[in-house]
């Protein structure tokens, strides 16, 4: 009888205790259901695939780029509802190492070594003429390439003209000619091309000369010189061309993006490679006034000093600037994204957002940009690790947004 009792009450202990199980087991699947409420569930935007952060997916799954799950993309995060910039997590910050940098004010520096080439100073170019016919009585030893003096025989020539207008001269002067008349002759000389000191010496000594030397005018290079003794001489006929050889000129091809920073001749230096520890000193410089098309280039002259003729037209030369541009913004140049159609860059904000701005470019040199728009000397913009601000950029639409925000339609919407 003690055993059926001892029985019975350890079958209602078990039966009780199976009771309050159900019981606690529904009030904590009640209390759980009141947590995952529909109040406090995170809403998901769309899945993406963190290799490929571009693409957006519609339902979670495996990525078709990746053997991994897709990621879901809270609306809480990333600032995904703001429009002014976007967030990034600062551990991921940190990890990856993004700088920034300051826009600062100061001058765009250029340093550049263009190739030239030397030439003639065409300023420095005469023909020789007889100016009359006649005929070679003697040429002197020179060819093409002989550098003469000033004073330099060339030739020894006969022209009946001016003897026949000598014996005139002197025949009036003797007589009863008068001074016009006698002036008359002394000037149809020299427009016939008697040489000056000729015209002198047939005043001072009265007598008719015969033969007359042609020298050279100016100290040069003789470029052109095929007369032979005993021809005949045209007054048209060239007798020699001579290329004078000091200054001569150095030409060199500058980007016509720089020119606003070409200004005085202390920018300038020259360098030739068979003189390499020689300086030469530049007289004068000129822009020419034509822009090549092709190259977008302008000829830049210099007028170079040459007493020891020691720079031969046709020689290599190097046109080195030094030069820096007027006061500007400056940023770093791998900060500037440049999409095509504008340039921006990312600026960090005193909330710690990274902002899109559209910016005005200027000039680069040396790995530095000036801005003339867009930017304040003292913001901070991103220098590196713009992949990782791109890549949540398109994860978020945040950037996208600003860009959309800053068109002219949206800018007047709200008038």
């Amino acid at each position: 009888m003690a055993s059926l009792k001892y029985a019975a009450t350890i079958i209602s202990s078990l039966i009780v205790g199976g009771v309050i199980s159900v019981a606690a087991y529904h009030f904590m699947d009640s209390a759980d259901n009141a947590a995952a409420s529909p109040s406090s569930e995170r809403k998901v935007l769309f899945w993406y695939d963190p290799m490929k952060p571009d693409t957006k997916f519609d339902k979670p799954g495996k990525s078709p780029f990746m053997d991994m799950d897709l990621v879901p993309k809270y609306a809480d995060e990333g600032d995904a509802q703001n429009s002014d910039g976007i967030r990034i997590d600062p551990t991921l910050v940190q990890n990856l190492g993004l700088k920034t940098d300051k826009v600062s004010k100061g001058r765009l520096q250029y340093s550049q070594t263009i190739p030239a080439n030397v030439s003639f100073n065409d300023y420095q170019f005469v023909i020789v003429q007889a100016r009359s016919d006649g005929f070679v009585e003697k040429v002197y030893p020179l060819t093409i390439g002989d550098k003469v003096k000033k004073g330099t025989p060339l030739i020894d020539i006969t022209i009946p003209e001016w003897v026949e207008a000598q014996s005139e001269y002197l025949l009036l002067s003797a007589t009863s000619g008068s001074p016009t008349q006698v002036k008359g002759i002394l000037e149809r000389l020299r427009l016939a091309g008697m040489p000056e000191e000729d015209i002198q010496r047939l005043r001072s000594s009265r007598t008719v000369q015969t033969r007359f030397t042609i020298k050279a005018p100016i100290d040069g290079v003789i470029t052109a010189f095929d007369l032979r003794t005993g021809m005949n001489i045209s007054k048209d006929k060239v007798v020699a061309q001579i290329q004078g050889m000091d200054p001569v000129w150095v030409s060199a091809a500058v980007p016509e993006s720089i020119a606003y920073l070409l200004k005085e001749t202390s920018q300038f230096a020259i360098s030739v490679p068979a003189y390499p520890d020689r300086t030469f000193h530049i007289e004068k410089w000129i822009i020419l006034p034509s822009v090549d098309q092709t190259t977008r280039t302008l000829q830049v002259r210099l007028q170079v000093d040459n007493p020891d003729d020691a720079l031969k037209p046709g020689m290599n030369a190097y046109l080195k600037l030094n030069t820096q541009s007027q006061e500007m913004l400056l940023i770093p140049s791998q900060a500037v994204i440049d999409t095509g159609n504008e340039q921006r860059v990312i600026t960090v904000d005193s909330d710690g957002r990274f902002v899109s701005k559209v910016i005005k470019v200027l000039h680069e040199s040396q790995r530095q940009t000036g801005v003339g728009a867009g930017l304040q000397e003292g913001e901070s913009i991103v220098v590196n690790g713009l992949f990782l601000i791109d890549s949540e950029a398109n994860i978020s639409g945040a950037l996208e947004r600003m860009r959309h925000a800053q068109t002219p339609e949206n800018a007047h919407s709200g008038h």
